[in-house]
């Protein structure tokens, strides 16, 4: 495990950006791994197509938050087409990672999951 991927996990797990609800979410979708217990809901203003504000709300392991926190940032003020277009593998990089486990894919990916339901 690289300190640049434990340093961005560790301080979006501790500092989550852009946690929190909107009042006047156009699109809200949860999802969760059973097999864990992880959470994730995010609420999007999405207005002629762009995404105009992002929050987020869910527990899990530091990887999951992490992964929901840095999320909501790369999404931010883009088309939700474009949003949706987001891979593992771009976010795995956000992360300061190259790949990750099979046991954790589930946490990387619960958030992009919710996305692609949106």
């Amino acid at each position: 495990m690289s300190d640049l991927y434990q340093e961005i996990v560790l301080e979006h797990a501790e500092h989550p950006h852009n946690f929190g609800a909107l009042a006047n979410a156009t699109h809200t979708v949860k999802d969760a791994n059973a097999s864990c217990g992880d959470l994730v809901e995010l609420q999007l203003i999405v207005k002629d197509g762009v995404i105009q504000d992002v929050k987020w709300r869910g527990i899990g392991c530091a990887i999951s938050t992490a992964a929901a926190s840095i999320l909501t940032d790369l999404i931010q003020g883009k088309t939700l087409k474009h949003a949706q277009k987001l891979t593992q593998a771009e976010l795995l990089k956000e992360m300061g990672m190259d790949s990750i486990l099979p046991t954790r894919e589930k946490c990387v990916t619960l958030a992009l999951r919710v996305l692609q339901k949106i």
